[in-house]
């Protein structure tokens, strides 16, 4: 089943894909058929009072280190994205106005369902609350290092078009 969050009416809600339409869910709305472009997609996200962690993973596709002339690298090369960083679907990202290489890689985004820490590799997928694509923009012109890409090259305002997932 296809879920997403979106904005509608002033308001944050929950919703699942049905027959070609949104079907809202958990408000005081559930049930209200929508058609797709009559909303705001955000990240699929649910909102959580405290900081939340965006891990993602570079160099990660054997395919994308050769056609760059590099190593894949021998342990997880992480880096980690701002929460601002997210934006739903169909939504804008905005270019720096300096930015003259901007270049994007779609990814495959794992949601974590539930909290999760010191979790044993066996239990894993009972952690996983979904998958979504996410295009992962990289501003090209403020890379120094391919094996560490800084903040300003992987994470910007509204650079991770996110959802639904």
């Amino acid at each position: 089943m296809k879920h997403a969050r979106i904005a509608w009416a002033g308001a944050i809600h929950e919703a699942v894909e049905s027959d070609g339409e949104l079907l809202l869910t958990r408000s005081p709305w559930a049930g209200k058929r929508m058609k797709f472009d009559e909303v705001v997609w955000l990240p699929p996200l649910a909102p959580v009072p405290q900081a939340r962690t965006i891990l993602a993973l570079g160099l990660n596709y054997a395919d994308h280190a050769k056609e760059l002339a590099f190593k894949a690298p021998e342990e997880p090369l992480v880096f980690v994205k701002g929460e601002a960083s997210l934006i739903g679907h169909k939504a804008f990202t905005r270019r720096p106005q300096d930015a003259t290489h901007m270049h994007y890689e779609c990814e495959l985004a794992v949601v974590i369902g539930r909290t999760a820490k010191n979790v044993k590799k066996e239990n894993a997928y009972e952690y996983v609350g979904g998958y979504t694509v996410a295009n992962d923009y990289a501003i090209r012109d403020y890379l120094e290092n391919w094996y560490r890409p800084n903040f300003r090259v992987k994470n910007r305002d509204t650079c991770t078009p996110i959802g639904p997932r």
